[in-house]
């Protein structure tokens, strides 16, 4: 009976000095809190931690005195460079919409939303065919634009050379269809560039 009360005599004591330890390290992390200086302010913080890392300090840790902040330094004014005179500048012609714009928009940034309108439909004529997987084709139009065919079909047959029609589908895709050499089916198709 004795010896448990020397053990809860000892587990009392140690409790209290880590509740000690923690109300210190409370109190001068208030201190260091009013430190103006974020340099000064980060070094009492790292006092105050590193040293509750480390084994349990024996007495309270010091607390932080302020240190006053240095008086600013007076920073000189950048001299202007000197006014040359510039050819006026002339803004860039803005380019008519093309069918599928507004899908390469959005893959890089939102332009404006003040466009004209967007025509209806395209006919161009292929100049270079890619087959991206079987039954699968990549083209390029006379025009530059950059069409990725979606689903694959082996009714869809196009070359070099066929002019091909490109609408606006009724659900905001776009759709390809031939029409040369006989019109063919349409596939979905999605403007790449």
């Amino acid at each position: 009976m004795r010896n448990a009360g020397l053990w809860l005599a000892a587990a009392g004591l140690l409790a209290s000095g880590a509740g000690y330890t923690a109300d210190a390290q409370v109190e001068a992390g208030r201190q260091c809190a009013q430190v103006r200086d974020s340099l000064q302010r980060l070094v009492c913080y790292d006092r105050i931690f590193q040293a509750g890392d480390s084994a349990a300090p024996t007495a309270a840790p010091r607390a932080a005195t302020p240190v006053p902040a240095p008086a600013p330094v007076p920073v000189p004014a950048p001299a202007r460079p000197p006014v040359v005179a510039s050819a006026p500048v002339i803004a860039p012609a803005v380019a008519a919409p093309s069918l599928g714009d507004e899908v390469v928009q959005r893959k890089g940034k939102e332009k404006d939303k003040e466009k004209a309108a967007e025509p209806a439909s395209l006919e161009a004529t292929i100049t270079a065919l890619k087959e991206t997987r079987p039954n699968v084709v990549r083209l390029t139009l006379d025009n530059g634009q950059v069409w990725q065919q979606m689903d694959m079909s082996s009714v869809f047959q196009v070359t070099v050379g066929d002019t091909v029609r490109v609408e606006k589908g009724t659900m905001g895709g776009y759709r390809l269809a031939r029409t040369s050499r006989g019109r063919s089916g349409w596939v979905r198709v999605t403007r790449i560039q």
